[in-house]
C-alpha cells in the first residue's frame, strides 16, 4: 500500500554487518525508515518527550558499532527487545550524567517542568530510580511505542485529506464530542465516524505490519 513501512529482517541486520563503512548506506536509511518511528516513541516514553531526540541520537551512534561489528545475533533474543533494552539502558545513563552534573539526587530528566506521568502521578526520576524492568514490560511498552509511531505515520506519510486528517485528530485524539466535529467541519455525524473507521484500519494495518517486520 501507499506509504506502508518498509520490509526489514535479519537479512538487513547481516547486510550492515557485512558491507564496509561508506559501502551500507542504503542499508542504513532502510533501518531507519523501519524503525526510527517506534525509537523515538520509546525513548519519549522512558526518557521524556524533551530528552527524546538526544538519547535517539545516543543509541543510534552505538547501533552503528553493534550492527555494523556483529554485536547482535539472533541468539541475543528478538532484536526489537535488545533494541529497546539499548535505549532504556541509555535512558538510565542519562540520568545519572544529570544527576551527577547537578550534585543533586533529587534533580529530574524534566527539571523544567513538574514531569508527572499522566497515568502513574510519578516523576521520570523517580520511574528511572525503580528496579530494572522486566523484559515483558520493555516488550509491552515497545509494542505501544508501535502503535503510536504507525499513527503518526498514516496520519503524516500516507494519502488522507486534510479534511480526514483533522477531523481525525479532532475526534479520535483530542476526544473533541461527534457533534461538535461534524459542524465544525460542515459534515454529518455519520461520516465523521466512517472517516474515523477509516483511518483506524489504516493504523492497524500499517501497526501490523511494522510489528511483523520488526519481529515483535
Amino acid at each position: 500500500m501507499a506509504g506502508s513501512f518498509p520490509v526489514t529482517s535479519v537479512t538487513l541486520i547481516a547486510k550492515i554487518k557485512d558491507l564496509a563503512p561508506g559501502e551500507d548506506a542504503a542499508a542504513w536509511v532502510r533501518f531507519w525508515d523501519m524503525y526510527q518511528g517506534a525509537i523515538r516513541q520509546f525513548a519519549a516514553l522512558k526518557g521524556g518527550e524533551q530528552n527524546a531526540d538526544d538519547i535517539v541520537m545516543q543509541v543510534l551512534g552505538k547501533l552503528v558499532d553493534v550492527l555494523r561489528n556483529g554485536q547482535y545475533t539472533p541468539e541475543k533474543g528478538r532484536f526489537h527487545s535488545y533494541l529497546a533494552t539499548m535505549i532504556v539502558n541509555e535512558v538510565h545513563m542519562a540520568h545519572r550524567k544529570n544527576m551527577a552534573r547537578a550534585g543533586d539526587r533529587r534533580v529530574s530528566l524534566d527539571a523544567a517542568s513538574d514531569g508527572r506521568d499522566d497515568e502513574t502521578g510519578a516523576s521520570i526520576a523517580e520511574r528511572l530510580a525503580a528496579p530494572d524492568e522486566s523484559p515483558e514490560k520493555i516488550d509491552e511498552d515497545w509494542r505501544q511505542a508501535v502503535l503510536q509511531s504507525a499513527v503518526n505515520h498514516v496520519l503524516m506519510h500516507t494519502a488522507l485529506s486534510d479534511r480526514d486528517r483533522q477531523v481525525y485528530r479532532a475526534y479520535a485524539l483530542e476526544g473533541e464530542d461527534i457533534a461538535a466535529v461534524a459542524r465544525r467541519f460542515g459534515i454529518s455525524r455519520n461520516l465523521v465516524s466512517q472517516i474515523k473507521t477509516r483511518v483506524d484500519r489504516r493504523i492497524v494495518a500499517a501497526g501490523r505490519e511494522m510489528i511483523e517486520n520488526t519481529g515483535l
